[in-house]
């Protein structure tokens, strides 16, 4: 559980191989109590900078604070020519909003993209995981660029998120076995049944992915979040999100013009009172992207 689980080339592939794969679940959250992971941008950050040229897109504005997302991991892609993130798409699902790319927190979002690819990655060659699940999907693009032809890609959001994000991605092909979307409100709806409506096998390993969506689950509606999640995930599987401190946000957080609902000091424990056998948080505070070296790094003070 040191630092040397985090130095491995390009991303921390060691963090999650130290997980049991037969039996026990892995929770893990990277918990940040820094309030510069969060944007206090105003109202107004919804329109471009000289908004006479263009009418705003026009968004729910939860389903708006994807793009900002998606334009960290553009500029990410574009900064370098042997890039650390590798997100040709994320450009096209800014949406038009490149004005989002002024003050994208690059570094930020590249580390919790790293994150959730190397867990899909790792469960996939470690645990046979062979389906994945990202609540809060945004403008994830994983299903066309991490080439795992044999895995179904099942994305939860909104309408008013996919109403934007498929005639971006229309013209582009899949590089995975299928991808899914499933259409609804976390903390409103039956996600297993809409899950199962849609192919997906609780029996079977999966790899959940709660990238950003934390900070908007209230508190009323987290612990059952997290039940059933447990309830659909069989041995084998895993699950990474980022969240925030309960005092972080007490404070008041917002991100792009939408106030954060919830932080938690007890991560873990939700989790595994929800099901899984393990779960481990770790400080973002303590994380750093070292690009020098192409890798991620812990100091073990932070775990």
């Amino acid at each position: 559980r040191r630092a040397a689980a985090f130095q491995t080339p390009l991303a921390p592939r060691a963090l999650f191989s130290r997980f049991p794969v037969r039996r026990n679940l892995a929770a893990i959250f990277i918990v940040s109590s820094l309030h510069r992971a969060a944007s206090s941008s105003s109202s107004d950050s919804h329109h471009p900078t000289q908004a006479g040229r263009r009418e705003p897109l026009n968004m729910d504005p939860h389903a708006y604070t994807a793009l900002p997302i998606a334009a960290a991991r553009a500029m990410a892609f574009m900064q370098s020519d042997d890039p650390i993130i590798r997100d040709p798409l994320a450009a096209k699902l800014v949406a038009g909003e490149t004005h989002l790319m002024n003050g994208a927190n690059v570094e930020y979002m590249s580390m919790r993209c790293l994150l959730g690819d190397e867990l899909v990655r790792e469960r996939h060659a470690q645990a046979g995981v062979r389906q994945v699940v990202s609540l809060g999907a945004g403008m994830d693009s994983r299903a066309f660029r991490l080439n795992l032809l044999d895995t179904t890609f099942y994305e939860v959001d909104k309408q008013g998120l996919f109403d934007v994000k498929e005639p971006l991605v229309a013209d582009v092909p899949l590089e995975c076995a299928a991808r899914r979307l499933v259409v609804g409100t976390l903390g409103e709806m039956d996600l297993g049944a809409k899950l199962r409506a849609a192919g997906f096998d609780s029996a079977k390993p999966t790899v959940w992915l709660l990238e950003g969506l934390l900070p908007y689950i209230s508190r009323e509606r987290m612990p059952q979040l997290a039940r059933d999640i447990g309830a659909l995930s069989a041995a084998g599987s895993g699950l990474w999100g980022d969240g925030f401190s309960q005092t972080s946000v007490d404070r008041g957080m917002v991100f792009h013009g939408v106030a954060f609902e919830s932080g938690f000091d007890n991560y873990a424990e939700l989790f595994r009172d929800g099901g899984f056998d393990r779960a481990d948080v770790v400080d973002f505070t303590g994380i750093h992207l070292d690009r020098g070296k192409r890798a991620m790094r812990i100091d073990p003070r932070y775990e």
